[in-house]
């Protein structure tokens, strides 16, 4: 009985194996579909992504003399040729506040998305509410003659504020300290033509008319580099252009208050005036016609626009007449 059924059990076996067999036959002559995917492989754009949609209106920047965007680019101003003063809505390009002065804005910055400090041509120092049109006066200074209004340094954090006057000689600068108590005072007799105050660390960084960087820290100057331009500053770093013997532009590099770094080589050789940088710490050439990257990409204005880059060198807009779109900020 156990022989038989074992018989059986090994007839089973081998119907099942010849049953595998059979349909590892049949699948290998008849394989199954290949499905195909399709991939898209995308190459690097060949030039800087450029949005520009030119709905927005509200200011001339055909005749405007500088603008700048608020901090969270909700609103930007623009002063125009005769030194009037427009705030507009960088959304819908609606303008928020107009402002006339006899002796024209000679400066102008944003303290907060609704408070700007306001130079006029006559030396009033003030601030302007954007929201309700107020103007508070906080100084009237007077520079010895033949000095001309140079820079504006100014600290969000700290609340220390200086205004810059200098001549061929020397300089006046007026400091503001957090309480707003005002101190004239010369830095050595440096010709200044650049400043910006580090946001926390309490340090005044200084360019003068031979393009040497100077740190002022407590009291005390001293040189950190020369044949520079300062771009931008932002919180404690400041960008600065590596000049050539012709006092353009060949590199962009970074200091910290204590290491340089070296952000990019430019392709060719520009003026200092004509670079700005991102958030992102990337550099960008401006022209009216262009924008190129420090690795050459081009984006090329739309047809009968022009850019402008902001005051602070950290944005631009494409502007054809009185309509604008922001490119990059």
């Amino acid at each position: 009985m156990k022989l038989k059924r074992l018989g059986m059990y090994l007839t089973i076996l081998a119907g099942t194996a010849a049953v595998l067999w059979g349909a590892q036959e049949v699948a290998r002559s008849h394989p199954a579909p290949i499905r195909w995917h399709r991939v898209v492989v995308r190459e690097p754009p060949p030039e800087p992504i450029l949005q520009t949609p030119l709905r927005a209106r509200g200011a001339d920047f055909e005749r405007a003399l500088a603008w700048d965007p608020s901090p969270s680019r909700l609103a930007a101003f623009a002063v125009e040729p005769g030194g009037q003063l427009l705030v507009f809505d960088l959304r819908t390009g609606n303008a928020l506040a107009r402002l006339h002065v006899s002796s024209g804005v000679a400066s102008a910055e944003w303290v907060s998305d609704r408070l700007m400090l306001i130079l006029t041509g006559g030396g009033l120092l003030e601030t302007y509410d954007v929201w309700n049109h107020v103007l508070r006066s906080i100084a009237s200074l007077h520079p010895p003659a033949g000095m001309v209004y140079r820079a504006v340094a100014w600290s969000g954090y700290t609340n220390d504020l200086y205004v810059i006057f200098s001549s061929v000689w020397g300089n006046e600068v007026y400091y503001f300290d957090t309480n707003e108590h005002m101190y004239a005072e010369s830095l050595g007799d440096l010709s200044i033509r650049q400043a910006y105050d580090g946001s926390t660390d309490l340090t005044l960084y200084v360019v003068d008319a031979h393009h040497r960087l100077w740190v002022d820290r407590a009291g005390l100057l001293r040189p950190v580099a020369s044949q520079v331009a300062l771009i931008r500053g932002a919180g404690n770093t400041i960008y600065c252009a590596e000049l050539n013997a012709r006092g353009e532009a060949v590199a962009v590099r970074a200091f910290d208050g204590r290491a340089w770094t070296t952000l990019c080589r430019l392709p060719s050789p520009v003026p200092a005036s004509c670079l700005v940088i991102d958030h992102a710490g990337h550099t960008y050439i401006v022209s009216r016609q262009f924008i190129e990257d420090a690795s050459g990409r081009v984006a090329r204005a739309p047809q009968g626009a022009f850019f402008f880059a902001s005051q602070s060198a950290d944005a631009v807009v494409a502007v054809r007449g009185s309509a604008y779109g922001v490119v990059m900020d």
